[in-house]
């Protein structure tokens, strides 16, 4: 497995502080009391941990963090263990196989941009059958703009702004967004600058969205 190869080679490959999306949700819940039970959130695509402790470290709460990859997720545990932190469950699975659990908080950073359109209505769904009603969706994905990735790779045929590199890539635009995510009020959509370190010393110069929006509609899209 691609991902899983990855990990191996460069553990914590963006390195040990948080996704730049963990950073605006934090900010974002933080703007309002907590009252009651803690926050349940859901990490999707939580790779070895960065974010689901940011979180556990910065909100009361209790998260569920999924990743595909078997050795992300042994990474991530690892860092739970020795960070102490009793709020995090982590479980390796694809996230269609999640059923059951309802959360008020699902965060999706840099998974939507890798996955082809079919995957995309699935995260989406996905999305909508996990949140509560009211729920916060938080989501990044590489915009069209990005200079890292714009125009690189092998063009897919019938798919604008869509590339096989290393990885499929697509990048995304304002409308799909709020087309594809209509499910949403959407509270927030911006385009984000920032600087990505890499474990190997590159650093990479992206533009990407930060979504924010509750969900406001049980109607799945097709």
């Amino acid at each position: 497995m691609f991902w899983d190869d990855e990990y191996r080679k460069n553990e914590r490959v963006w390195g040990d502080g948080p996704s730049e999306l963990a950073i605006a949700a934090v900010e974002h819940l933080q703007r309002y009391k907590q009252d009651g039970e803690p926050l349940s959130i859901l990490d999707v695509g939580c790779g070895y941990g960065r974010d689901v402790l940011y979180f556990s470290d910065n909100l009361r709460c209790e998260i569920l963090g999924i990743d595909s990859s078997e050795t992300a997720i042994d990474s991530a545990t690892r860092a739970a263990l020795k960070a102490q932190s009793a709020t995090v469950r982590l479980q390796c699975c694809d996230f269609r196989e999640l059923a059951g659990d309802r959360f008020d908080v699902v965060s999706i950073a840099n998974l939507y941009h890798l996955l082809q359109q079919d995957e995309r209505n699935e995260l989406v769904r996905m999305a909508m059958r996990t949140l509560k009603p009211g729920g916060l969706l938080f989501m990044s994905m590489l915009s069209v703009n990005d200079p890292e990735h714009q125009g690189k790779g092998i063009p897919i045929p019938g798919e604008p702004n869509s590339y096989q590199d290393r990885v499929y890539l697509h990048l995304c635009s304002r409308e799909e967004l709020m087309a594809d995510l209509a499910f949403l009020d959407i509270k927030e959509l911006y385009e984000h600058k920032y600087d990505e370190p890499h474990a190997n010393g590159d650093v990479h110069h992206h533009i990407s969205w930060i979504l924010i929006g509750r969900c406001v509609s049980r109607e799945v899209p097709q």
